[in-house]
């Protein structure tokens, strides 16, 4: 036993730090410390001993396999030759901050108090699978490194926190299925993959090969989950776990190229999840299913994953306010069949995914505002189809771009917009600019308001119903605004357009509006049917136009009647023919189910009989056309 053993034996019974002197005698034995714990030396009366030990050397195997120490063990500023094993120990306070070891043996392991490795240098593993610390596990501004898993402490329980702020792992972390009391704080740490992800065996394999930084599926914090400002180059997962406090990677990078950087899949949430600040992330974000109370920060974010998914988080329910204002995405952002139980905002963001989908919230039900407004921006499609919005959904000032795919050899370009079966009391569409076909149908609209300045070349109308238009709907305009539907045959738009004119009680509007609808069908029609058609519409205006019909009556009457008072017909029978009127005679002619007696009674000859032909072929057609109007007017009302 050397001189600095000997000090050591002669302080632990009352509990004296050591501390080896720069220029004495540093290396202590681990058999030496093994045997003080295990109760070599026996405490002094009223005396506390503890094993308190800075500055040493610890040469050989420092073992307490399935032993009860009751003395505190700091080993702190100390060298170890060989990693410590705790494993299935009971101990107290313990304590290796600051110090260099080759790993950590403690599976299993019961602390009463803290475990301590605050500032240590560790080249191995710390191995702590079923560890249970009643304090906390302290790793503030630890370095470990690992070619395959740094700290393996699946199972593990902690009665207070897992401090870990600014520490530098490299190598994965697994928390897997444990529960911690406190927070998780890894604010400021620096955490990177394994550089042998092939070393690391069955059931982790799988997070290795996806550059796993860090594993904590069903992990239960009841506390917060911190890592602001922090630097993750791998997958962080949480897959099931929960969090009673916030989840804040607030100003934090994560990088995982091509991969998923953040997976919080059926994750629950409580306290809320920030990703705001100068948050990074490259690769793809993932909270499909998660559930998560009071906020969802994404402000200010930068999220890279071109070609793929920057967000994904379809099916997640939030209690509380989604912000992504201002936000920058390269690749598509996901909240499919979402429930939205506050506000959601991405005002002022820039999305872009080129030839694909920008941003899609299809099927998502929520109960309040939805705002792609204030300069929001897309590149790539922006869908929210089939959804189910409480409030408005709101695309003032933004700016939409339809970016086709260069590999895409269709001739039609891609919707721009997307708002397919959408149901919302109020949709304010008055863009700055928007960059390709827009397609409204079959949504279910109480108020739109927009702007025919900033009306998109292309519209789908078809099934689109709505109770208000503001601007309210003039007929030249909202003519206009129809003529860019690609279908413009289809009655329902002109219909629906029509209904609106006719409540704010512009009745003639309604009916030019449907004029029009007729028109633009029989351009449409085969030739027979166009044939017919602009005779209706010569005649009677489709029955739109009556005062039409009986201008046309009162020119072929005024004809009629001048033509023959010149040229009276002969009578039929002289004898018993009555007197003849010029103007009964005609009436007879052109009114076909009208009998005055004239037209039998007198007979017409030469180029006269051919203009009673006339009058009574222009008679049927005009009574036709007027039966047909009146017939869709009954239908109508």
């Amino acid at each position: 036993m050397n001189t600095l053993e000997r000090r050591l034996w002669e302080a632990f019974p009352t509990g004296t730090p050591v501390t080896a002197g720069p220029d004495g005698e540093r290396e202590v034995s681990g058999e030496v410390l093994t045997r003080l714990l295990l109760g070599a030396q026996a405490p002094e009366p009223g005396a506390r001993a503890s094993l308190r030990l800075s500055g040493a050397r610890i040469t050989g195997e420092f073992s307490l396999r399935f032993a009860q120490v009751d003395a505190p063990i700091i080993l702190e500023d100390c060298e170890f030759e060989r990693r410590p094993v705790i494993n299935w120990a009971r101990l107290g306070f313990t304590s290796f901050a600051r110090s260099t070891l080759p790993g950590l043996h403690a599976s299993n392991v019961i602390v009463d108090g803290h475990l301590k490795l605050n500032g240590a240098r560790v080249d191995g593993e710390l191995r702590m699978p079923g560890a249970r610390i009643s304090g906390g596990l302290v790793l503030d501004r630890a370095r470990v490194r690992s070619a395959g898993i740094a700290l393996q402490a699946e199972r593990i329980t902690i009665g207070g926190d897992l401090a870990a702020g600014r520490a530098d792992i490299e190598g994965l972390i697994i928390v897997s299925q444990g529960r911690i009391s406190g927070d998780v704080d890894l604010d400021r740490a620096r955490c990177a993959a394994p550089s042998a992800p092939e070393s690391i065996d069955e059931p982790h394999a799988l997070l290795a090969g996806s550059r796993g930084v860090i594993g904590a599926d069903s992990l239960v914090i009841e506390g917060g989950f911190f890592a602001r400002g922090a630097t993750f180059d791998g997958e962080l997962r949480m897959w099931h776990g929960r969090v009673t406090g916030a989840v804040s990677f607030t100003d934090t990078t994560m990088t995982n190229p091509d991969r998923v950087a953040l997976r919080l899949d059926a994750a629950t949430l409580d306290g809320g999840l920030f990703l705001g600040g100068a948050f990074t992330a490259t690769g793809e974000i993932r909270a499909a299913h998660a559930q998560i109370s009071r906020t969802f920060t994404l402000r200010g974010a930068r999220l890279s994953n071109p070609g793929g998914a920057a967000l994904r988080a379809e099916w997640m329910t939030m209690q509380g306010t989604l912000d992504a204002r201002r936000i920058r995405a390269d690749g598509r952002v996901g909240l499919d069949d979402s429930v939205l139980n506050g506000p959601a905002s991405f005002n002022g963001s820039t999305l872009t995914n080129p030839g694909g989908i920008a941003l899609s919230l299809n099927g998502v039900v929520a109960s309040n505002t939805v705002n792609l407004c204030d300069g929001f921006s897309a590149v790539g499609q922006v869908q929210v189809s089939g959804s189910r919005i409480g409030s408005v959904l709101c695309l003032d000032l933004a700016t939409l771009t339809a970016s086709p795919d260069p590999a895409d050899n269709r001739r039609s370009a891609p919707f721009a917009l997307r708002l397919w079966r959408l149901q919302v009391p109020e949709l304010r569409m008055r863009t700055t600019a928007v960059t390709g076909p827009v397609d409204l149908r079959h949504a279910r609209v109480g108020l739109l308001r927009d702007d025919p300045e900033t009306w998109p070349s292309e519209l789908h109308l078809t099934g689109l119903t709505y109770e208000t238009l503001e601007p309210a709907a003039t007929e030249t305009d909202r003519r206009a605004w129809l003529a860019r539907d690609p279908s413009q045959a289809q009655r329902q738009p002109y219909e629906q357009l029509a209904a609106v004119l006719r409540a704010q009680g512009d009745d003639d509007a309604a009916r030019s509006v449907l004029l029009t609808r007729q028109r633009a069908r029989t351009r449409t029609a085969g030739w027979p049917a166009r044939i017919w058609g602009v005779l209706q519409d010569v005649t009677v205006g489709y029955g739109y136009r009556p005062l039409l019909a009986a201008l046309w009556l009162m020119v072929l009457l005024g004809v009629g009647t001048a033509a023959y008072s010149a040229h009276p017909p002969r009578a039929a029978k002289p004898d018993e023919a009555p007197a003849f009127h010029a103007v009964v005679y005609t009436l007879d002619l052109l009114l076909p189910l009208v009998d005055f007696g004239q037209q039998t009674a007198f007979l017409p000859v030469g180029a006269y009989q051919w203009l009673s032909y006339l009058l009574i072929a222009a008679g049927w057609i005009l009574a036709t056309t007027i039966a047909a109007a009146l017939t869709r007017s009954l239908r109508r009302s």
